[in-house]
């Protein structure tokens, strides 16, 4: 009976077999029809794609060096985190602090010398204990100077007291002289008038009584010179006492005078010291922010920087992270700020950690070139995170990571996608020359 079965031909309006290929058709009907439904009504994203890195918001700060000098230390390392006024760099100190060291000891010089200058012009002992330990053979110089100039004053004074000492024992001789002088001139006196007498009764010649004139107009005359050389005296000795004062004014004058004269000098020098003090400090190279050491000089230890030459850059720690991308012409036309982005990092594999969400930040107005010559426009991304899944896990986008970023610039149906083709075909069908 089986055998009979076999031998049968097939029956194409077998009942058992129509109703099977009724209903294999129906259900290939149905699904072409759910098929369509799906294409017509199931969107998909249209993206424009970006290729770029990551970059700072903030401006990367360029540290250098004001002066220059030649580099003794590199403490720093590409990639390297560094916190605010941390030494990244240090220069050579040996020309600055001898420069300033010498500034030092021309201010300390000059110190003790207008101390010494008030001490002789105040009549008092001079304080240099200030600069007693640092500066022993300057104090004793100073003193040794000191010591000199009262000297010079005493023995000014000794010798003007020697010349008043003089003068006026010359006056105590006039002195002495004198009433010797006014007793001769009273006995010739008498002698004349005993000769006058004599002469009126004509006892005595004329000529005697000449001669004892002329002998007392003598003793006048003499008394007369001894009141002169008295005065004289006397004027000297006046004079010479206003010297001993003198002396010590002339020598107050001189140090007032060189007193202003050494501040001035001094004020300068302590200007200049401080910009030395500063250049010194500055040796140090430290960061001005915390940040990620972006770049490090070429130059190696014992090289030099020249003034105003960059030693690092830092990447700011705080200042968040944005990503730059090329796009291309072709797809400018459809982005717009604000659009939805999702950034794919290429140090994170985005089968494992997805991408970061962002919105369209800006895009330039105008293309720039490239090293190869092809045009782009660039397009900044703002991003919603700087990490991917928590931030304790250390997965943070640093400055420099590459990646490609999906901007989100519309939507279409899996139709109009797949019809798209056809479209442009039938378009341009029959339009050939």
């Amino acid at each position: 009976m089986g055998e009979n079965r076999g031998d049968q031909p097939f029956d194409l309006y077998d009942t058992s077999t129509f109703v099977w290929m009724r209903r294999a058709a129906i259900v290939v009907l149905l699904g072409l029809a759910a098929l369509v439904v799906w294409m017509v009504y199931m969107p998909v994203d249209e993206i424009s794609k970006a290729r770029g890195e990551i970059e700072p918001i903030t401006q990367v700060k360029r540290v250098e060096s004001r002066h220059g000098g030649q580099l003794a230390e590199l403490r720093v390392t590409r990639g390297q985190m560094v916190e605010a006024s941390e030494i990244v760099a240090v220069l050579d100190q040996a020309e600055a602090q001898s420069a300033l060291r010498a500034a030092e000891v021309r201010i300390a010089g000059l110190s003790l010398e207008i101390e010494r200058l008030l001490a002789l012009a105040e009549g008092r002992e001079p304080d240099f204990s200030t600069h007693a330990e640092d500066f022993s053979g300057l104090v004793e110089r100073e003193k040794a100077a000191l010591a000199a100039t009262r000297a010079f004053i005493r023995a000014e004074h000794s010798v003007i007291r020697s010349q008043i000492k003089e003068k006026r024992a010359e006056i105590s001789a006039i002195d002495e002289e004198r009433p010797q002088l006014i007793q001769q001139i009273a006995v010739a006196e008498e002698e004349r008038s005993v000769q006058q007498d004599l002469l009126d009764r004509g006892l005595s010649a004329r000529a005697k009584l000449a001669e004892l004139r002329e002998q007392e107009a003598q003793y006048r005359f003499d008394l007369a010179q001894l009141a002169g050389r008295r005065a004289i005296a006397e004027a000297e000795v006046a004079e010479l006492q206003a010297s001993l004062t003198q002396v010590e004014l002339d020598e107050f004058a001189k140090a007032r005078s060189r007193i202003a004269e050494a501040d001035s000098q001094r004020r300068a020098l302590q200007a200049e010291a401080a910009g030395l003090l500063s250049r010194v400090a500055e040796t140090e190279i430290r960061s001005p922010i915390a940040g990620v050491i972006q770049s490090i000089p070429d130059d190696t230890i014992g090289d030099v920087i020249d003034p105003g030459g960059m030693v690092v850059t830092i990447v700011p720690a705080d200042g968040g992270y944005r990503f730059s991308g090329r796009l291309s012409p072709r797809d400018v036309g459809f982005v717009s700020v604000g659009q939805p982005v999702r950034l794919k990092i290429d140090s994170f594999d985005y089968s494992r950690f997805g991408a970061l969400p962002g919105t369209v930040e800006e895009v330039s107005p105008t293309t720039a070139v490239d090293e190869r010559g092809i045009a782009f426009y660039e397009v900044l991304v703002q991003l919603d995170s700087d990490h991917f899944r928590d931030a304790e896990d250390g997965l943070i986008l640093i400055a420099g990571m590459t990646g490609e970023a999906d901007i989100r610039t519309g939507s279409k149906t899996v139709f109009q996608y797949v019809w798209k083709p056809i479209y442009t075909n039938l378009d341009l069908a029959l339009t050939e020359r």
